[in-house]
């Protein structure tokens, strides 16, 4: 295990903080120094910052290390996948409020403030989010809202944007993300969380983080996806019926959601020209 941080150097003084961001990153060089600018940048004060590596070799230590003065912590070792990391980039935060931004994505200018003055004095609400632009691998982007739909989180996919997500950290509490999932880690998470209060959900609408295109969570082959649905589906106690009706859904709108992908990236920019 490898650490640093102005935590490890008794630097970090006795702060209380509002916010505390985590970034998982696992060889992310090429993207990571985004990330780390955008979270440096925001204009909330005192954000405690902390970085969860998965024993990277690709020069990503090189650039944490470079603003290692101002990170609150990080960590370099193995772990057991994204969501493991994620659990354990939550369990070292002290923050009332946490949010994640990965190593391919970044948050908008001003995105934590607006979060955090949306939610002042609403006591019942445990997860600020709101929108995300889209950016494409041909350079071309596009805002992606969030559909605030209980059928469409339970039966189809993850309709909300968790990279905007700002959530108490005493709701994490005995809340981990399942880390038996590969890709729909963070999806299980939400529709639990949906089934047990929707109303604890606060939608904020504007952009509040940049979501870089073609990962994993974008490109599975629709094998992937419905053995990751009977999955959530077991794990959340469906029924049946309701597994099939997941099946169905999430087979209906493959093709669909994949040529709107397309779409998207390949013939909405020519149309703009």
């Amino acid at each position: 295990m490898i650490e640093g941080g102005r935590r490890t150097t008794g630097k970090s003084g006795t702060a209380c903080f509002k916010v505390s961001v985590v970034t998982v990153v696992y060889n992310g060089a090429a993207t990571l120094e985004r990330t780390i600018q955008s979270v440096l940048a925001q204009d909330l004060p005192d954000i405690e910052y902390i970085i969860v590596d998965g024993g990277s070799n690709d020069g990503t230590l090189d650039i944490i290390r470079r603003y290692e003065d101002r990170l609150t912590y990080w960590i370099s070792e193995k772990d057991q996948g994204i969501y493991d990391a994620m659990n354990k980039g939550v369990s070292l935060c002290t923050g009332e409020w946490v949010g994640l931004i990965n190593a391919d994505d970044a948050y908008a200018d001003g995105a934590v403030r607006s979060a955090m003055e949306a939610v002042e004095g609403r006591t019942g609400t445990n997860i600020v989010h709101g929108d995300i632009l889209i950016n494409y691998p041909n350079g071309s982007s596009k805002v992606k809202h969030a559909k605030r739909s209980g059928f469409l989180l339970k039966y189809w996919e993850m309709v909300l944007n968790h990279p905007s997500f700002f959530v108490r950290r005493s709701y994490y509490q005995g809340r981990p993300f399942n880390t038996g999932f590969r890709v729909s880690g963070d999806h299980h998470w939400t529709l639990r969380a949906w089934r047990e209060d929707p109303r604890q959900f606060l939608y904020v609408p504007k952009v509040l983080a940049l979501f870089t295109a073609g990962g994993a969570s974008m490109t599975n082959p629709l094998g992937t996806v419905l053995r990751e649905s009977d999955r959530m589906g077991r794990a959340l106690g469906f029924n049946a019926c309701e597994r099939v009706m997941a099946r169905s859904v999430r087979t209906g709108l493959y093709l669909p959601g994949m040529a709107k992908l397309w779409f998207n990236q390949m013939v909405a920019p020519l149309r703009k020209k």
